[in-house]
């Protein structure tokens, strides 16, 4: 190569690293939080431009995967890297996520070590996950941290502060296989700018008692216990999901009215889903004729049903019509006790759909197990729905060919109240099972 060359060489690869260093700095952070932090690491290497990124970099993820790899040379060396890498961060860490899962520490202090270091420097973004067969106390530095706005729990017993004022700055709440443990007095988290709030698996539900009246979304999966009272004066709710794992064998009565209550009383409510528990617990009765137009907000409904059981099949009926602007419907079918001839009786009373369904537009029926009362159902559906565009059914079981092209034929041939509805059926597939 001659030093013509040489020189060319140099000013275009001049060139292409003045592009990059001259990227706007949050676009440059964005790109290293997408790297595994082990690579991000490794750009400190290119120029001190990059090694001074490096170690004022906003985000720091350490994954699940990189604290494998770390601990599976030795325990110790995972607390020194992570220690190291923290030592040398200057400025401000934004977001911090920890996920030790899977991982079997002798001892956490290394973690909370880390915890208060993170909460003194500024972080708003928080993910902590827990391996499961230890109990990690979550450390009052998290409770106490005024500038967290996202926070991601796993795994961990939530016991707040004595004078735990709450979380101030908060819009965003996570929670999953968490143990809430009652305090010495009666402890409210005031948390008033919560707009997201998650509870997945949760034990002590009973203990949490929150006080959040910008809640807009409240997901609740998996517990065995609903406290809804403290979530009941959040008007701004337009996102409802409730499905429980299992529920006492004689529920309370005040309980159960309570649940009845709390559904209704959302007036910006626009989606709701509901587990096939929730509606085993619900009364069909509890719908009226004629609902107040506090309701009429609500264009998505997403239900798990079991057809085999009359309890089910009513109340999700009722609530299907109780909702004058309902346009989306989602349907995941559940398998159960067969009880076909108790179910077949009330839809084909002439109460059951006994209204057209004006302004549903797509219906989607998820795992379909092809029973007379589940295809007797999808017979009302298309003819009580002048508005339909599309109806999707996903078959969830095996059958024989024969029955399955019987089942699609008698589904086709349905008298629609709508002209330009299409009806597509999905059979079922291998990969799709569990």
């Amino acid at each position: 190569m001659t030093k013509q060359e040489s020189s060319k060489r140099a000013a275009v690869e001049g060139e292409k690293e003045d592009i990059i260093i001259a990227l706007p700095r949050n676009v440059v952070d964005l790109i290293l939080e997408l790297l595994p932090v082990h690579d991000a690491a490794r750009t400190s290497i290119l120029c001190s431009k990059w090694r001074d990124i490096w170690v004022s970099l906003p985000f720091l993820v350490l994954n699940n995967y990189f604290c494998k790899k770390l601990t599976a040379k030795s325990a110790n060396f995972f607390r020194i890297t992570v220690d190291e890498i923290l030592l040398q961060h200057v400025g401000d860490i934004v977001k911090f996520v920890l996920d030790v899962s899977g991982i079997n520490l002798s001892s956490y202090a290394s973690i909370n070590r880390w915890m208060r270091y993170v909460t003194k420097n500024g972080v708003k973004e928080l993910t902590v996950n827990m391996s499961d067969n230890k109990i990690y106390i979550l450390p009052s530095y998290v409770f106490n941290c005024p500038t967290l706005t996202h926070l991601e729990l796993f795994n961990c017993v939530f016991k707040p502060p004595i004078h735990f004022l709450g979380f101030r700055n908060l819009t965003y709440l996570h929670l999953e296989r968490i143990t809430f443990v009652p305090t010495n007095q009666f402890c409210v988290i005031d948390v008033p700018l919560l707009v997201d709030l998650v509870l997945t698996f949760c034990c002590g539900t009973q203990y949490l008692k929150m006080v959040s009246p910008q809640l807009e979304s409240l997901v609740v999966l998996g517990g065995h216990y609903l406290v809804l009272n403290c979530f009941m004066n959040c008007k701004k709710m337009s996102v409802l999901v409730i499905e429980l794992e299992k529920v006492e064998d004689n529920p309370k009565h005040d309980e159960i009215s309570t649940l009845e209550k709390f559904l209704f009383s959302f007036p910006s409510l626009e989606q709701l889903c509901l587990g096939s528990l929730v509606l085993e617990l619900l009364n069909a009765n509890i719908v009226l004729d004629e609902l107040p137009p506090k309701l009429n907000c609500l264009w998505y409904l997403h239900l798990g049903v079991d057809f085999n059981k009359v309890d089910q099949t009513s109340c999700a009926v009722q609530l299907i019509k109780s909702f004058p602007n309902l346009s989306k419907l989602q349907i995941t079918v559940q398998d159960g006790d067969d009880n076909a001839e108790t179910v077949m009786k009330y839809l084909e009373t002439p109460t059951c759909l006994n209204r057209p369904l004006n302004k549903l537009e797509y219906v989607t029926i998820n795992s379909f197990q092809c029973s007379k009362t589940e295809v007797f159902f999808v017979k009302l559906l298309c003819a009580c729905t002048p508005s339909l565009v599309r109806m999707y059914i996903q078959q969830g079981i095996a059958i024989d060919s024969k029955e399955e092209r019987n089942i699609t034929i008698k589904l086709m041939r349905f008298p629609r109240a709508s002209t330009w509805a299409e009806l597509f059926y999905f059979p079922f597939e291998a990969t799709n099972a569990d």
